[in-house]
């Protein structure tokens, strides 16, 4: 068989997750039977994060719709979420059940239900992972085990592969050598599927979902042949386009500069994950907005988004895409959350593969001499 040492990693790391993970629950609803009071709960167990996000968009009403308990009369609200209820009431939903440390089962996510679909979607993290070890044996390729993690607050695995004979010289100097790759990203209710790609010189990764596949069960294209169908894609048969959409894109990069607004972009995206200030260093050390006050002597943060789009920040793009995957690539270094890591990895793609940047349809300054206007008269 081939690639059999990965395969023996991927099998061995995943059997004590899997054995951990096996009593975990997932459970079919309807909107009726929710109580909807201060919060919203199913049987006792209050809904928060992503699952109470969910099922406020499936109810169609805001997501601070539950604040208005606390400016309602009891009667009137009453009135207004049973009135919710009952509009949706038979609307099928997926709870997704976790037990906590006092063993007790709590609701992580909640996905909807799709009557629609036509193919079969029982296939689970197990049949995932046997479908990718299968394809692996069977593939011409030569793969090795880039990084194989569980994210226990999301449960979700994240499988990366390299591989080992997809070297690609982007700038043709025989310097900037990347190499091609395969991240998968799933649970018992989602599969994610994309692209993976390292530069060598420093080994910071990246992942290009655009070139990618990702659906949850409450989607029409969420099913076992679909899902069966991207691995083996994937691992068995790959693209030959790959390596000259990357060049492309890290070429395009190179030629220009980023700009201020989306510079911003990434400082906002740590900003929103500051809880309890842990990435005031990353902030501080890699986004530090100084040198722009300094530039251009004037209140930035005033500015509109229009503005800083056109403004420029002097940094290379392909400089600050390295930056961002070098941020998310080295953990030894850098100290950040494994799944803010991941993400990170994914929205840094956003820009390597982004068709326009800011700066490239900006007019030169320059002076003009207009001819007096005619007056009006």
């Amino acid at each position: 068989m081939n690639n059999q040492q990965v395969i023996q990693q991927i099998q061995e790391q995943s059997a004590p997750i899997l054995e951990k993970i096996a009593n975990r629950e997932v459970r079919e609803f309807r909107m009726g039977d929710l109580t909807i009071d201060n919060g919203i709960s199913l049987r006792g167990m209050p809904l928060t994060g992503r699952a109470l996000r969910n099922v406020l968009g499936a109810l169609r009403v805001r997501p601070n719709f539950t604040d208005l308990a606390h400016k309602m009369s009891p009667e009137d609200w009453r009135s207004v979420s049973e009135r919710l209820k009952k509009a949706e009431a038979e609307y099928k939903m997926y709870a997704k059940m976790i037990p906590n440390d006092g063993g007790e089962l709590e609701i992580v996510d909640v996905f909807g239900h799709n009557d629609r679909k036509k193919g079969e979607d029982s296939g689970d993290a197990s049949q995932y992972l046997n479908w990718i070890t299968d394809s692996l044996g069977q593939s011409e390729k030569e793969y090795s085990l880039k990084g194989f993690d569980f994210d226990a607050k999301r449960e979700l695995f994240n499988l990366t592969l390299l591989d080992n004979n997809s070297d690609t010289d982007v700038f043709g100097t025989g310097i900037d050598i990347w190499k091609m790759g395969d991240r998968f990203t799933f649970g018992g209710l989602q599969f994610n599927y994309a692209p993976f790609f390292e530069r060598l010189v420093c080994k910071n990764g990246n992942t290009a979902t655009e070139y990618g596949f990702g659906s949850n069960i409450s989607q029409a294209k969420y099913n076992n042949r679909r899902i069966q169908s991207v691995i083996e894609k994937a691992l068995k048969f790959g693209t030959d386009t790959l390596p000259a959409q990357l060049q492309h894109a890290v070429q395009h990069l190179q030629n220009n500069n980023v700009s201020m607004s989306e510079f911003y972009d990434f400082r906002r995206w740590f900003e929103g994950r500051n809880e309890n200030d842990k990435y005031n260093k990353i902030i501080m050390n890699y986004f530090d907005d100084k040198p722009f006050y300094q530039a251009y002597g004037t209140n930035i943060a005033e500015k509109s988004r229009k503005w800083k789009s056109t403004a420029n920040t002097g940094i290379n793009a392909y400089d600050f895409f390295n930056l961002l995957t070098y941020i998310a690539s080295h953990p030894d270094k850098v100290m950040m959350d494994r799944s803010d890591r991941t993400d990170l990895q994914i929205v840094a793609s956003n820009l390597l593969f982004k068709k326009e940047l800011d700066l490239e349809d900006v007019a030169t300054p320059t002076k003009v001499s207009y001819p007096r206007l005619v007056e009006m008269h």
